[in-house]
């Protein structure tokens, strides 16, 4: 619906296309579980639900969406309102001119040819096909342009010989943050395949969309499991002894174990293509789904381990144990001490998309050595690793991390350079005078990245912080206002505007906007904790502990949270409670360094022996070094 301004939006009630056998041809609602009010984010006429912005790209052919700021609206063009010919083999009036003569090919005449997927061959003692013959790069550039969770960060309405032609100098891809991803790599939010697909060992090796996909239709080339028999022998795989199921069952199609899928928008179902192999040993551990539990959930996990148990003892193939202990996500089980040795050998043998998360995860302990890892993956051959890196060495000191970020800035991948200069931007203040020329040519190039999106509530924000760092508070105001105007009641962005008041010193205008964001984000743990911290400011400490122990109690809280709340506690003389608090936290949040530490040191003051021994425990084995901690372990005879 045109609802003024050229904003066009999309309803939340929809029309199920399934057949009615199962159970379509029939209107829905996108959130039948949710109060949508005029204040929801989900609400049809918010943000989320503009067509313009979050849609029409990759649902139309010769999109362009020509936002103005100053109004706030749209003049968006298309050529065709689905997706036709052109949106992947670019301009077709070649094409149509070759149509009318002797000459005509038609798979020629396009700006972008398609037409050579990747050939695969078996050899006489492998199961598994390899790659005979490199198809055409553009395949998957194609597809995860609109097949993937990303930014867009170049313009894809210019000229296709004057754009950039590698998907990470047009986007940004999503990397594997906890709120889209379990933490073994499964699908949880709407990432739409390409993150998930750069885990596999198939993308690795070479496969492409095309080697299992009809591109026209989107349907698999052939039924059952003969589009996995294509390069998988069906002598190997395709048997009871390799799936352990009768044939021709659920439990024996390939996609139901190594592509488990997940409903969205009601309806939708939509396979994992990281092509996981089910580990009900890793599910338990880290609280992930298991394929097996989609047939098996009144068997439960521990019944699946030892059917996987039995199936794999005596095999060749690693026992499960080990397949646990090999399994890149085991990092979240391991002390700090051995993540390190762990992440570094994983960077060698995983994808690059597992390379970064690898990176992210050790990162959440900041060290020396991380640090140093870091540093050295910056010269990666892999741009999802050098971003991982970059964002690492946030943990540095300004006047040391340019060193090591300013040659970023010249990185031949675009998506690097944009979040090296977006970093960068952050330490303009601290950079030597003459490192600035280059970087304004760099932080250009970002502003102008960001305002391909400028109808993105998260560019408006990333836009206000630069105009910030390079000392403009006017135009800074301006984003920030902009980013409420495009999204009213977004949380970040009334906690960003807030913190923006707090930063101006207008006290007033900061209560006002995180009094509003309590009163319509009750439940956001990020508002309670910045409520928090702002009656800390005025000095009204128990006001402030109220609200700064309220918000570790919610679902979103962040470790970082409980050890505020902790320390605001014991400023107040409630060293128990900062206890007590501490103790539940590293019960939700484990082996998190400064939890302990801190738990430790209200146990010492108040002489609290359990609450000491549960910290030193584990203390001891993830800062066996530490000076204090072996102080405690003396004194407390461990």
């Amino acid at each position: 619906m045109d609802t003024g301004n050229g904003h066009m939006q999309a309803f939340n009630i929809a029309w199920d296309t399934r057949t009615k056998t199962n159970g379509g041809q029939r209107w829905f609602h996108l959130q039948p579980n949710e109060p949508i009010t005029s204040e929801h984010p989900f609400f049809w006429q918010r943000h989320f639900q503009n067509w313009n912005s979050r849609c029409a790209e990759c649902h139309t052919t010769g999109y362009e969406k020509n936002y103005q700021i100053d109004t706030n609206s749209y003049a968006t063009q298309f050529a065709e309102a689905t997706v036709g010919c052109e949106s992947c083999h670019g301009p077709a009036a070649l094409h149509q001119t070759q149509a009318k003569s002797d000459k005509f090919d038609r798979n020629k005449g396009f700006t972008q040819s398609l037409a050579k997927p990747p050939v695969w061959g078996f050899s006489p003692k492998d199961p598994i096909a390899n790659l005979v013959s490199d198809g055409n790069s553009q395949y998957m550039q194609q597809c995860a342009d609109c097949h993937s969770r990303r930014l867009p960060i170049s313009d894809k309405t210019q000229n296709v010989s004057k754009r950039p032609a590698g998907y990470h100098d047009l986007n940004t891809l999503s990397l594997m943050s906890s709120e889209l991803y379990f933490d073994d790599g499964q699908i949880k939010d709407e990432v739409f395949v390409m993150g998930s697909f750069l885990q596999s060992k198939m993308a690795k090796a070479g496969v492409t969309c095309s080697n299992c996909h009809n591109p026209h239709t989107g349907k698999l080339k052939f039924s059952g499991n003969q589009t996995c028999t294509q390069c998988h022998n069906a002598t190997t795989y395709d048997l009871p002894e390799h799936h352990q199921h009768k044939m021709d069952t659920p439990g024996a199609q390939c996609v139901n174990c190594h592509m488990p899928a997940r409903t969205y928008m009601q309806v939708d179902d939509r396979r994992d293509h990281s092509f996981v192999i089910p580990n009900a040993e890793v599910s338990a551990a880290i609280n992930s789904p298991n394929a097996c539990l989609d047939c098996h959930q009144t068997e439960g996990l521990s019944w699946i381990t030892t059917q996987l148990t039995a199936w794999r003892s005596g095999k060749a193939k690693p026992t499960l144990q080990q397949a646990t202990k090999e399994h890149w996500s085991n990092i979240h089980l391991l002390p700090e001490a051995e993540r390190l040795s762990f992440a570094k050998q994983k960077q060698l043998e995983t994808s690059p998309m597992v390379a970064a998360k690898l990176l992210e995860i050790i990162n959440r302990q900041p060290s020396q050595a991380s640090v140093s890892l870091a540093i050295e993956q910056l010269s990666s051959e892999q741009p999802l690793i050098r971003r991982a890196a970059i964002d690492v060495l946030r943990n540095l000191p300004p006047n040391k991390g340019y060193q090591y970020l300013y040659p970023m800035l010249k990185d031949p991948v675009k998506s690097v350079r944009f979040h090296a200069t977006s970093l960068l931007a952050s330490w303009l203040s601290q950079m030597p005078d003459t490192l600035l020329p280059e970087l304004a040519f760099a932080l250009n190039e970002y502003k102008t990245s960001l305002l391909l999106t400028a109808d993105f509530p998260s560019s408006q924000l990333s836009l206000a912080q630069l105009a910030l760092a390079t000392g403009d508070a006017i135009l800074a105001q301006k984003h920030f206002e902009q980013a409420l105007i495009i999204a009213p009641n977004l949380p970040v962005a009334m906690l960003s505007f807030a913190d923006f008041w707090r930063q101006t010193n207008n006290q007033t205008k900061e209560l006002a906007l995180l009094e509003k964001a309590m009163v319509l984000h009750p439940d956001f743990a990020d508002v309670l904790h910045q409520y928090g911290l702002y009656w800390v400011r005025k000095k009204e400490y128990y006001k402030a502990t109220e609200w700064l122990v309220k918000a570790t109690e919610l679902e979103d809280a962040q470790p970082y949270y409980a050890y505020v709340a902790a320390t605001a506690l014991d400023s107040i003389q409630r060293t128990s409670q900062a206890i007590d608090l501490l103790s539940a936290a590293n019960k939700r949040w484990p082996q998190q360094t400064d939890l302990l530490y801190s738990l430790a040191l209200y146990a010492d003051k108040t002489k609290d022996k359990a609450a000491m021994k549960i910290s030193l425990d584990e203390l001891q084995v993830l800062m066996p070094n530490n000076p204090q901690v072996q102080q405690w372990l003396q004194k407390y005879g461990q």
